[in-house]
């Protein structure tokens, strides 16, 4: 999905119904902090329950664990994730009860 503020897109999210996973939720710098991106998760959580999903699991950069955090997801798992040949970057799995 997209968001969109006067028009211009903003910010984007994603869902894979298959895998019960919140695969993106990106928003432009210029947006950031004025509820964009929990907007957007908040619809992916919406879509996600009617599908019967009813928890959801996401792959992120541990600078997005607050961010998620806040919306009630907890932390599953650290690790690290290849972010192209030789090159890693610390990463958590985080995952949050529907109801």
């Amino acid at each position: 999905m997209i968001a969109e503020v006067g028009g211009e897109a903003v910010g984007i999210g994603a869902l894979v119904v298959a895998n019960s996973e919140l695969r993106a939720c990106y928003v432009l710098p210029s947006a950031a902090r004025r509820g964009v991106g929990a907007a957007l998760v908040n619809e992916i959580e919406r879509i996600a329950r009617e599908h019967g999903i009813r928890e959801l699991h996401l792959e992120s950069s541990v600078t997005a664990e607050r961010f998620y955090a806040a919306l009630g997801y907890r932390v599953a798992k650290r690790g690290q994730r290849a972010i192209a040949p030789g090159v890693k970057m610390a990463a958590i799995t985080m995952l949050k009860e529907l109801v």
